[in-house]
């Protein structure tokens, strides 16, 4: 039986705002408990996207499903191979564990199918799904970012205060700062080279005209 259909809030690129979610402890333990078939090489993560949506999402009003075999998961079938193609079943198990069940019908099929994208496309990059499971940081990042990018935060936390804990966790975020300061370092070396070079140049010059 599904739960009572609700509005969710637009995602973070123009968002009005999140709603109350689930206990972050809660999603993080879902996250930890993430069934080992989908590693599974064998695994269709598309097929299993699909089945999902057909699950949780908000049903249609005219029941379609879509214009092509996998309909609205088909966004998601570049990130369906390779190292991201464990990161869609992790999204997966994460819409069907019990810390998501009380939502179950607020996401059109698109909008959960956008979220994966995102989530995948940005995490993925920076943090292996693998650790999404396994270390306490990332599951805590992951579980984070999710519901960011489905209009929720986690129960007790102003929008505020989850916001500046995500920003805080945040891999792309911390891998951009340390670019940064790798480039500023860089700088630096070079700066202190050419000044080296110079003085060298200059006392050449001085030795010269004695």
């Amino acid at each position: 039986m599904r739960a009572a259909s609700h509005p969710a809030s637009n995602g973070p690129a123009g968002r009005t705002g999140t709603a109350p979610g689930p206990a972050l402890a809660d999603l993080m333990r879902d996250l930890a408990a993430t069934p080992p078939d989908v590693w599974d090489p064998g695994v269709d993560a598309l097929a299993l996207w699909s089945d999902t949506l057909a699950d949780v999402a908000r049903e249609r009003p005219d029941g379609a499903d879509g214009p092509t075999a996998h309909g609205p998961a088909e966004p998601l079938a570049p990130l369906a191979q390779g190292p991201t193609r464990a990161a869609i079943g992790i999204l997966a198990a994460l819409l069907h564990g019990p810390a998501l069940r009380p939502w179950t019908g607020w996401w059109a099929s698109e909008r959960l199918t956008e979220a994966a994208q995102r989530m995948v496309g940005t995490l993925a990059a920076y943090v292996p799904p693998t650790q999404w499971v396994a270390d306490s940081r990332s599951r805590e990042e992951a579980a984070r970012l999710f519901l960011e990018l489905l209009g929720l935060r986690p129960a007790g936390e102003s929008e505020a205060v989850a916001t500046d804990r995500l920003t805080a966790l945040s891999s792309p975020a911390l891998a951009a700062a340390l670019a940064e300061l790798a480039q500023e370092q860089r700088r630096v070396a070079e700066l202190a080279a050419q000044l080296a070079d110079k003085r060298a140049r200059e006392a050449a010059a001085r030795t010269t005209y004695v």
